[in-house]
């Protein structure tokens, strides 16, 4: 049996795996699920969001761990210890600021090896591929990258999850406009095939679960798999399929003629559109087969994601 750890636990992909393992118990050779989490109030809430009420405790158990820090090796050590696999996602704290995140994402790889853990599935960004372009969001991940193949290599079994741009940004993005005006913020237009990181979570969950002829004849050994969403969508696009899935009427204003012509605040969102917006508009990674043969179901539309989170955008009136 396959013991497997998340961390963290209360990160959008770290629960919706933790979700998928659990719901999968009865026929999944995963007999333990440990959710590692910094904060114990956190992993009251994830609790709370688990399907624990279906488990039977002779097919799974659901291990809490709190009190972990990826700056802390020895939390991480004691955290994943006695662990066969397990899913690393890239930390993400605002207090903290993002430039030591690649450093606490290697913390947690060198971690796992250190205490024998077998497999690791990682989860980082596309944006590794525009490092130049890119260089506050790509810092985040290309230094884990170049570790879990320049040092890891051989030494254990390991795939990369590429995120994508989630349709989760939509709310925390374009969410206070889309409720005051019913309108997306008049970004510049870009080309995003945006992803549900529910899939992704769901994703890192079938490859914990695979045995290990299964994992080295898919290929998925070492590789880095790109999760986009099912389809490559403009502002417009995106403004109707949102209005689709929230029933309101949702409008992408004029853009900007030029990018020069729109600003942000917001260093990291202005590095992102600038460079989503240049080129041919098509900047992001576009294919979506090889996440979608992992997933073994077609890929979250954002009118379906959009019809499941109303909540997230506090709409109350419907057109």
């Amino acid at each position: 049996m396959v013991k497997v750890a998340v961390i963290t636990g209360n990160s959008a992909s770290g629960l919706a795996c933790m979700q998928k393992l659990l719901s999968n118990a009865s026929t999944s050779p995963v007999s333990l699920v440990r959710g590692c989490f910094r904060v114990q109030g956190r992993a009251a809430t994830a609790r709370s969001s688990l399907p624990l009420s279906q488990l039977n405790r002779k097919d799974c158990k659901y291990d809490v761990f709190p009190f972990v820090n990826a700056t802390d090796m020895d939390s991480l050590r004691r955290a994943l210890e006695g662990i066969d696999r397990a899913m690393l996602v890239t930390p993400l704290d605002y207090h903290a600021g993002l430039q030591d995140d690649a450093a606490k994402s290697i913390h947690m790889i060198k971690a796992a090896q250190e205490v024998g853990v077998s497999r690791v599935v990682h989860v980082g960004s596309w944006t590794v591929q525009a490092p130049t372009e890119l260089p506050i969001l790509a810092s985040r991940f290309v230094p884990t990258e170049d570790y879990l193949t320049s040092e890891i290599g051989n030494a254990m079994e390991w795939t990369v999850l590429r995120g994508g741009y989630f349709m989760s940004n939509f709310s925390h993005v374009h969410g206070a406009s889309m409720l005051e005006k019913q309108q997306l913020l008049a970004v510049p237009d870009c080309w995003i095939p945006p992803v549900d990181v529910r899939d992704i979570g769901a994703a890192a969950a079938a490859l914990l679960e695979a045995d290990t002829k299964d994992y080295l004849l898919n290929n998925y050994n070492h590789s880095f798999i790109e999760c986009c969403g099912p389809e490559l969508l403009s502002h417009r696009d995106i403004a109707a399929q949102l209005s689709a899935g929230l029933n309101v009427t949702i409008e992408y204003p004029k853009a900007p003629s030029s990018l020069g012509e729109w600003k942000s605040d917001n260093p990291v969102l202005s590095e992102l559109y600038q460079y989503m917006a240049q080129g041919d508009g098509k900047q992001l990674p576009f294919d979506p087969k090889p996440f979608e043969k992992l997933l073994g179901r077609p890929l979250t539309t954002l009118k379906e994601w959009a019809a499941e989170h109303h909540h997230a955008f506090q709409y109350t009136n419907t057109r």
